[in-house]
Parts: C-alpha cells; structure tokens; sequence
C-alpha cells in the first residue's frame, strides 16, 4: 500500500444489486477526502487503486474513480481494466483536446465515463455527447425537475445514457429515483429500515429471533436454544451443516455437542451468523455483507480501545447494528424483545460508551464519512494504516463467511 488508503460507496441498480463501487481516497496525513480539486500524483495512488481493483473490495465490479485534469493525463488510467473502470469527472472540468482524446480511447476499450453533474441543470455541455453516466445530487432538485431533465437529456442522446442518483439515504427516495428514470443509486437508503408500516415480523423470521432471544440471555440454555431450532428442521440441518464445514474441520450431529467443541462463545457467533442469514431472503445481498463487514471490524477494534474483554459483545452489536433494516422494524421495538446487555443496547440506541464510540468508527468507515474517522481516530490515538488493515480484514471476512452460509443453505 501507498500513501493513501480508501474505502467504498457501493452503486446499486434499481434491483438493489451492486452495480460498481466507487473508490474514495483519504489521505493519511491530512484526514481529509481527496476529491477532484486534491493534489493527487499518478506515482502515489497507482499501486493503492491497482490493489483495490483487485482485492474484495471492488468484489469483481465495476469501480469508479474520480479523476481531476492531471489524473486523466497520467498514466494511471492504463494500469486498470478497461472493462472494470469507471471514469467520474466534474460538469466543470476544462475538457481540452488531450483530455477529450485521453477520454476518448478509454471508452474505446471499455470504460465507462461517469459525469458528475451535481444538479439536474439544464445547461449545454460536450461532456454529454461522452458520458455513459449522468451523475446527480438527488437531495439538489425537485422531482419534477430531474424528471424534465432526464427526459431532456435522453431525448438528445441515441447512445442511451443512464443516471445515477446519489445521496439517495431513504427507501421513499430510492422508489421516488426509479419512477423518475433514474438507473443507479448511491446512499444509505439500503442500510435502514424500510417502515411503510410497523406491521409486526413475518411469521418465517419468529424462528430466527426466538433462537437470537436464547442465545443473548445471560445464562444460555443450550438446550433451550436445540429445542427451539429443532421446530425446523432445515435450520438445524444448515446450522450443523455451517459449523461442520471443511473450513473448521469439526464433526458435529447436535446442538449439545457443538457447543461442547465451539464453546458457548463460538456457538454463539456461528449461530448469529447463521441466524442473520436466514433474514436477509428479501434484503439486498450488499446489506448482508456490511453488517458482517461491521461485526468483524468492530470485534477487531476491541483491543484499540483497550476493551478485550468486550470483543465478543461488539460482534454482535455490530450483527445487531442493521437488524432494523432486516426486519422492517425500529430499533427500539427490537431491542425490547431481545436480552443483549445494557452495554449494548446504549451503543445501538444512543451511540454512548466505548461501545458506541466503535459504533461510530465503524458506520464512519463504511460511509467514507473521512473527517468524522480522522476525528476518532485523533481523540482515541489510533494509527490509521492499522485500522485500515483491519478494515479490510473484515471485508475479506465478509465475503468468505457469507460464501460458507449460502454454501450451507443450500
């Protein structure tokens, strides 16, 4: 790795897929996002963007990046996949002649431009005889206006340009965005709960939350929580299917028995796994990754803030930490149902404690919120580049945990 680190923002279609992520850089002296008006070096970011392209963090999609005027006349462009490489640019950039040809042969080997309007404004430009996409700032327009310049925009363009929306952060927005016309969405709209009405958890999930109720209580009642799971019988099948996998060589036929060889900690956390997998049937797969991707880092964390001891309490905040947006559901009606510790329910409720205080790191992360990391990151004396590594540990832990729960589901 470079001078800089980064993280993603996935863009999703209008099926809630992952469509690309787009990289943001963050400079690790300054704290600071680096975007198109920041003194980026072709030298000092082309190995970090090569390793991105290639790690679980572009996850085999398309990735995007911002390029300013100097960026788009170096060589990084050539190291990258044509195929895989998203090329956002500024409404406002000046395009001369090198620029526009540089752009030109990209596209001609398979990148996409993606042009960042800011505004559904009306205004002429060239860049739109070249743009794949037309990146706008949903929250900067009214509907009726992205509307009329969507229409606009697709009427001059035989080429079939799509638009993104971004700071989409509220699930009325996205459905508002696809009536629209808009094809790609950006923002955190898939991370919260989607409360049309509180109309109580569908009876499949009662399962999975009265074995989460057992498995939270103080005292668990192992055989309490077998009782529960063998009400269905594809569940505990599953269940011993996951932890007898090939990747932890046990051997297990019962509940009694796994928890004997896993301990009650490791049972625990395998069957959170587990459980949280069997509620994501409707819920896009990116929701499942992030909240195993928050589980692992904050668990990771534990021993920054010099809480060991509480390790195991903050991977399961951290499963907890989207079970809202799993269920429908607010928080607080969750919470009441469920025995986790006070602790824990501070940290998800009102961000208080060292807990919450991980909390905060870790959605800062994932929403590439830089200055609210850099802000943590000073009070509590963390060294950026370790907590990057342990960022993308747990992005690593993600995609090969959630490959080993939908193996052992089938």
């Amino acid at each position: 790795m470079g001078k800089y680190i980064a993280a993603r923002k996935p863009v999703l279609d209008k099926n809630q897929e992952v469509f690309a992520y787009e990289i943001v850089f963050k400079n690790v002296i300054k704290g600071k996002e680096l975007t198109k008006t920041s003194n980026l070096f072709a030298e000092e970011i082309s190995d970090d963007i090569e390793f991105f392209e290639k790690s679980n963090l572009a996850d085999g999609k398309r990735i995007f990046i911002h390029f300013n005027a100097e960026l788009l006349q170096s060589e990084v462009p050539q190291l990258l996949s044509k195929a895989k490489l998203g090329i956002e640019v500024s409404a406002a950039l000046n395009f001369e002649n090198q620029i526009k040809n540089n752009i030109k042969n990209l596209r001609e080997m398979g990148s996409l431009l993606i042009l960042n309007q800011s505004e559904a404004a009306p205004a002429e430009n060239e860049l739109y005889n070249y743009a794949d996409i037309i990146k706008i700032d949903y929250k900067k327009a009214s509907k009726a206006e992205h509307k009329s310049f969507i229409e606009k925009i697709k009427s001059q363009s035989p080429k079939g340009v799509k638009f993104l929306a971004q700071n989409i952060d509220e699930h009325h927005h996205f459905k508002e965005a696809k009536e629209l016309g808009f094809d790609y969405f950006q923002g955190i709209f898939f991370t919260k709960a989607d409360m049309i009405s509180d109309s109580g958890t569908p009876g499949y999930k009662i399962n999975y939350l009265n074995v989460l109720k057992e498995l939270n209580k103080e005292d668990v009642d192992f055989d309490e929580v077998e009782k529960i799971i063998k009400n269905d019988i594809s569940v505990t099948f599953s269940l011993l299917k996951t932890i007898n996998s090939a990747s932890y060589g046990y051997n297990v036929s019962s509940i009694k028995q796994a928890s004997a060889l896993l301990g009650v900690k490791g049972l625990k956390k395998w069957s959170l796994l587990y459980l949280i997998s069997g509620l994501k049937d409707d819920k896009p797969n990116i929701l499942f990754v992030n909240t195993l991707t928050r589980a692992k880092f904050a668990e990771s964390l534990a021993e920054e803030f010099k809480a060991a001891e509480k390790s195991e309490d903050l991977f399961t905040m951290g499963i907890f930490s989207m079970m809202d947006a799993f269920l429908n559901r607010p928080m607080s009606k969750i919470l009441e149902e469920t025995a986790l510790t006070e602790e824990i329910k501070e940290a998800l409720l009102i961000r208080e404690g060292v807990m919450g205080e991980i909390l905060n790191l870790v959605i800062a992360f994932e929403r590439v919120k830089w200055d609210q990391v850099a802000l943590i990151e000073k009070k509590n004396q963390l060294d950026p580049k370790k907590l990057y590594n342990k960022y993308l540990e747990a992005v690593d832990f993600a995609y090969e945990t959630m490959g080993i729960l939908i193996k052992n589901q089938k």
